[in-house]
């Protein structure tokens, strides 16, 4: 398998060979070295799972001083953390000489010298802040006005929830935008997308944002990546046609085109998953209501535990199809339709093409009663 990143002289030695003969683009060596204040003799991390497998390397600071050498190909995102806390700050290395001094109890705030990539995430990281920072408020009213979602919103009370989040989604947009205008080479602005808009998945804003990219950087590392999403993201779009066969909780195979002739919703949800759980009673509500009409839902669940996937859908009175292979994340059908959070569903039509993603709450109730009056 191709590697993207060797670290350590040792872990060099072991996979050079192999690296040699898969590896086509040239390595360049980095240095990461500095102080961390506060720090005795203890171990620290240095890992990315950026590469096409984790990699991790260690070593013990003397005094708060360390270093950690190895080959690189491109800037890559990574993750330096102190033994046995939670402390821990992120960091865009490339080839060279990287200076990173911090005090112990505040990592993310480190000084780093050395990397054009970090100083353009350092950048891009404050602007993020300042409008992350907007939604804090607007979540704690929505959980003071339902109780913590123990009672329905008004109206009102979701309408102005909602206008302060699309709001918040047109910042984000446009700093996105104005980031990649003033960067459009760098391998941090393909990242970026990656984080808005893949791990939280909007395929029409990475689509037009990954077109704004330069040829470097949509060829870059993460560039291939959000291309990769894309390729996977057009097989459950609108006008595809999905397909897939899974056991359900007898162990009988369910092919997903069985269904046609019906409306179906293929749900990705998990018992662990405490937004799937809340949103539960509300695609109950439409099954009941639509079910006789023509309405079917699929559930594909994430679980890695039979008991507790049997559990849950006994306990949220889940009356429909269920589906898993009980993989979790590995899942073969979470990794061939992307899945990349839960929840996460399709709806389909009679014909078994898609025509909507993510519905959700009343935006579901709206879709069923527009296609089956």
């Amino acid at each position: 398998m191709k590697k993207y990143i060797i670290i350590s002289a040792a872990f060099f030695l072991l996979l050079a060979c192999s690296v040699v003969a898969q590896t086509q683009k040239k390595q360049s060596s980095f240095t990461l070295s500095g102080k961390i204040k506060g720090l005795k003799n203890e171990k620290i991390y240095l890992f990315t799972n950026d590469a096409d497998e984790a990699v991790t390397d260690s070593t013990y600071a003397k005094d708060g001083v360390f270093s950690f050498k190895g080959k690189i190909e491109e800037p890559m995102f990574f993750t330096l953390k102190i033994a046995g806390s939670r402390n821990q700050a992120g960091i865009f290395l490339q080839p060279g000489t990287i200076s990173f001094y911090a005090d112990k109890d505040s990592l993310g705030q480190a000084t780093v010298k050395g990397s054009q990539s970090n100083a353009e995430w350092l950048e891009w990281s404050k602007t993020w802040r300042d409008i992350a920072s907007q939604a804090g408020p607007m979540y704690k009213r929505l959980d003071s006005v339902t109780q913590r979602g123990k009672v329905k919103a008004s109206a009102e009370d979701r309408k102005v929830f909602d206008d302060g989040i699309k709001y918040l989604n047109s910042l984000t947009a446009d700093a996105v935008t104005a980031f990649i205008k003033k960067y459009p080479q760098s391998s941090v602005a393909p990242f970026i997308i990656y984080d808005r808009y893949i791990a939280y998945p909007d395929p029409e804003m990475a689509k037009s944002s990954f077109a704004l990219l330069g040829k470097q950087a949509q060829n870059s590392l993460y560039g291939k990546k959000i291309s990769e999403y894309q390729r996977i993201a057009a097989k459950t779009g609108i006008g595809a046609m999905p397909d897939f066969t899974v056991a359900d909780t007898t162990g009988k195979l369910v092919k997903l085109s069985s269904f046609r002739g019906k409306y179906v919703m293929v749900d990705f949800w998990a018992s662990w998953c405490v937004p799937c759980r809340k949103e539960n009673p509300n695609v109950v509500k439409a099954y009941q209501k639509y079910h006789d009409k023509g309405f079917e839902i699929v559930g594909v669940s994430l679980d890695t535990k039979k008991d507790a996937w049997m559990k849950a859908i006994e306990k949220d009175s889940l009356t429909w199809s269920h589906v898993s292979d009980l993989q979790g994340w590995e899942s073969g059908i979470v990794k061939e339709f992307g899945v990349k959070v839960v929840p996460t569903n399709f709806l389909l039509d009679r014909n078994g093409k898609v025509i909507a993603n993510n519905l959700r709450e009343e935006a579901l109730h709206k879709k069923l009663e527009e296609l089956l009056k």
